[in-house]
């Protein structure tokens, strides 16, 4: 019995840890990008990163997700970091698009993945990765810039 409660006290505490080990990885240097709630329950995206079918209602009462977002402006053009927030995984986790926007007008989706709701993201200076925080620890994600 005795082996028993000590084994669920190591579970918790391994359950409890978790977290505050992955937030102890740290980003490396980089463009940062902090997305921050820009849109609230949406159903279309003003920017056109999301389709209606990514935001879908959750919750009750139903409401549409709200979007977070965050820019950099590099020589290669404007990065935007684009986070659908609502509905995500358990532990918060949410997706998220990086796009770039050229100069000359045209627009590309670039990298997706998972970031964590309120989390930081660091796209690499050569452009070629985008490291995000997560619930898990740290994410790297290829960015495919087109030529």
């Amino acid at each position: 019995m005795r082996l028993k409660h000590i084994s669920m006290i190591a579970a918790l505490a391994v359950a409890w840890a978790s977290p505050a080990l992955a937030q102890q990885q740290k980003l490396p240097p980089g463009y940062t990008l902090k997305p921050t709630p820009t849109y609230k329950n949406v159903a279309q995206d003003p920017d056109g990163i999301w389709s209606a079918d990514d935001l879908v209602p959750v919750g009750r009462p139903a409401q549409h997700p709200d979007i977070a977002i965050a820019r950099v402006s590099t020589p290669a053009g404007e990065w935007v970091l684009s986070q659908v927030l609502g509905g995500c995984s358990m532990q918060s986790d949410c997706p998220f698009r990086l796009i770039l926007k050229r100069s000359n007008g045209k627009t590309a989706k670039v990298a997706g993945g998972v970031l964590a709701d309120g989390g930081t993201a660091v796209l690499s200076a050569d452009y070629s990765k985008i490291f995000t925080e997560t619930y898990a620890g740290i994410e790297t994600n290829p960015v495919e810039v087109p030529k």
